[in-house]
């Protein structure tokens, strides 16, 4: 890279040119057949807001290996943005006439040479597999390791040894433990990947994530290498030469027979568990076919009720404070991702409408009612209009007297000129001086554009009215809304799963700081940078749903404060007695107490029965032949009543008024 790179400085000084190193452009080990290439890019958008005329290419094909691409790019270039392209290898320069038919004929050569090279690799591939080498296809159960020998066969000064297949053990006994849950025991799939993942399983060397997921394991289940059977070739990557994406496509079976081996010494996997694992493949596909589109992916419900597709408020900015891992939504209950897939102990889901309306009412209430939080992002922003414009005028500044230096260099040039005293390089300087004030002069019109655009200084009540309409903008749960708030957090949100005491599910809570300065930087419409700016103090949101069974023990703990009986507390509540009991006891397990005596208690209660007993209700008739005169064994007589009873009425009588209850012997002496 860095040889080619000089070869086109060389060449740029042989026509007068000076390639400035912010106009180097490169893509580093990317290969030339794709089409979004990154320096690629960069070159185009330099290109097309004029700020070179000029382009050196070491060789064509650095531009492309696809001449449907590289012809259209090259005539961009050339025809809208005004550039000369100059190629260094093919000689190639826009400026001559034909150059579209020599760059024609050397794309093709360049596109035939990418064909040639895939050609000569799968021949190579295909003589080490006929030969019993491992062509590097081998999947998780097996392994491959180097024929000592082999390396001297092989072209090349540090040729490699040939390698063939070998099985790890360690990783076949995870095969043969994956098969016998799917098809002894029975577990599905989607809890095999938990299991799995839970005890960190070994993945194969060729994967891209460090946790298994259900697709893997459908993989495992129905590959035909676990008994022997080896294919090779089935697919082949076919790329669109218009949009340089690849993408795989099956080959014939008559070509892929030739490829297939029979390896039984590799056979992790008895016939008969295989033949079983596939015929519960194939019910549970069968099961699901009609939920199936043409391409395999499952139909589901529309994008109109799922809420799938919506960008949501929260999207993308909730984050596990136990795994790392983001959190994931079926369009109504959002859970980690890698509780699914059992990497994770937080299982718990949590209602996307819990966590948006807690989110929106702490935030309302700092933004539009937090006076020192208020004060915080307005001082923020005067510091940023401050820095707006202590900056750009000094920009603006720097830039004219670059210019004024590089004109001035000109005028010296033309001077020497007229004097009759030219330089050799006369030419080449004075078109490298022109070059450097042409673009000095586009970025200076650049900064004077922005400058027109400047933002007005901030007030208080502009801030309010800024906040207001952010507020709303949060509301509305769209891709803005998800911006804003992404800005306000910082784009993170931890949730932390934690206990509920009594409840079988857990909550999780919501952790976040709101950045003063990506608000102010929101605001204001410039990019955020946190760097020396006050972030908010944590902010911390318990999300959890209301509890009918909470409420009803702060009920029955305040009616038994007040004295009331069970049965009351049960009426009140429309619950059995049983279930007040329950209640209470865990009131008094949450507050560490001891629960009283229910005996002890009933005793002291005004009112002891939901039913009065019979010496309650017939006080009052006691009393009357009480007041009478009438001895107590009268009274039991003429009501037809046991003595006790009798007692137990005048006693009652008087202790509902608060009077002494009066002593039997001193009443009959009086009588």
């Amino acid at each position: 890279m860095d040889q080619q790179r000089q070869k086109c400085r060389e060449h740029a000084l042989r026509f007068g040119h000076t390639i400035l190193p912010v106009y180097e452009f490169e893509d580093r080990a990317v290969s030339g057949t794709k089409l979004e290439r990154e320096g690629l890019n960069a070159m185009l958008e330099a290109a097309k807001q004029g700020k070179f005329n000029v382009l050196y290419l070491y060789s064509l094909s650095r531009l492309a290996r696809e001449s449907v691409i590289t012809l259209p790019i090259l005539k961009k270039l050339v025809y809208v943005y005004g550039v000369r392209c100059i190629c260094v290898i093919e000689n190639i320069d826009s400026n001559t006439t034909g150059w579209e038919v020599i760059a024609a004929i050397f794309a093709a050569i360049h596109e035939q040479f990418i064909k040639e090279l895939s050609a000569a690799v799968l021949r190579g591939q295909e003589n080490a597999l006929l030969s019993g080498y491992s062509v590097g296809d081998w999947c998780f159960g097996y392994g491959s390791e180097p024929v000592p020998g082999t390396e001297q066969s092989r072209a090349g000064r540090n040729s490699k040894p040939r390698k063939i297949y070998v099985i790890n053990q360690e990783h076949a006994e995870w095969v043969s433990q994956i098969f016998t849950w799917y098809v002894d025991e029975g577990i599905s799939i989607g809890q095999i990947v938990k299991k799995i993942n839970h005890l960190k399983a070994p993945k194969d060397h060729r994967s891209s994530s460090k946790e298994w997921h259900h697709d893997l394991v459908v993989n495992l289940l129905s590959n035909p290498k676990y008994i022997g059977d080896w294919p090779w070739g089935e697919m082949q990557n076919v790329r669109n030469p218009e949009t340089s994406i690849v993408c795989q496509k099956p080959r014939s079976e008559e070509e892929c027979e030739q490829w297939k081996r029979e390896l039984p010494h590799l056979r992790i996997i008895d016939d008969n568990t295989f033949r079983l694992a596939q015929e519960k493949l194939d019910a549970n596909a069968q099961k699901w076919e009609k939920h199936r589109r043409v391409n395999g992916k499952f139909t589901g419900s529309s994008t109109e009720t799922n809420g799938r597709r919506k960008v949501k408020l929260l999207h993308g900015l909730l984050k596990c404070a136990q795994c790392g891992s983001p959190f994931y939504s079926d369009g109504k209950r959002a859970r980690c991702r890698g509780g699914k897939r059992g990497t994770c102990d937080a299982v718990t889901s949590v209602p996307l409408k819990l966590l948006e309306s807690m989110m929106l009412e702490k935030i309302g209430t700092i933004i539009l009612e937090d006076n020192q939080w208020f004060q915080c992002v307005f001082d923020d922003l005067l510091k940023l209009y401050r820095d707006y414009e202590n900056r750009f005028p000094a920009m603006i500044r720097e830039k004219e007297r670059e210019l004024h230096q590089v004109t001035q260099k000109i005028e010296r040039l033309v001077d020497l000129v007229e004097q009759g005293d030219p330089p050799e390089d006369l030419h080449r300087r004075l078109k490298s001086r022109k070059e450097e004030q042409k673009e000095i002069q586009f970025e200076l019109k650049q900064l004077r554009l922005e400058r027109n655009h400047d933002p007005r200084k901030p007030s208080e009540a502009w801030l309010k009215e800024r906040l207001k309409q952010l507020f709303d903008v949060l509301k509305e749960s769209s891709p803005a809304a998800n911006k804003a708030l992404s800005a306000l957090v910082c784009g993170e949100i931890t949730l932390e799963e934690n206990e509920i005491p009594l409840r079988k599910r857990n909550y999780f809570r919501g952790i976040f700081r709101l950045n003063i300065r990506g608000v102010s930087s929101f605001l204001a419409g410039t990019s955020s940078s946190i760097e020396g700016t006050k972030q908010g103090d944590e902010v911390v949101i318990d999300f959890i749903q209301p509890d009918k069974a909470g409420l009803q023990r702060e009920i029955a703990k305040r009616m038994y404060d007040a004295e009331e009986p069970e049965f009351k507390i049960a009426e009140a509540l429309g619950v059995s007695r049983s279930r007040v009991t329950k209640l209470l006891d865990e009131v008094f397990e949450l507050q560490g107490e001891k629960k009283p005596d229910g005996r002890s208690r009933r005793s002291q209660l005004s009112v002891k029965h939901k039913v009065p007993p019979r010496y309650q209700s017939i006080a009052e008739d006691v009393m009357k032949l009480f007041a009478q005169g009438l001895l107590l064994g009268r009274i039991a007589e003429a009501l037809k009543i046991d003595r006790n009873t009798v007692t137990s009425s005048v006693k009652y009588w008087h202790e509902q008024r608060g009077l002494p209850v009066p002593d039997g012997r001193t009443r009959r002496k009086s009588l």
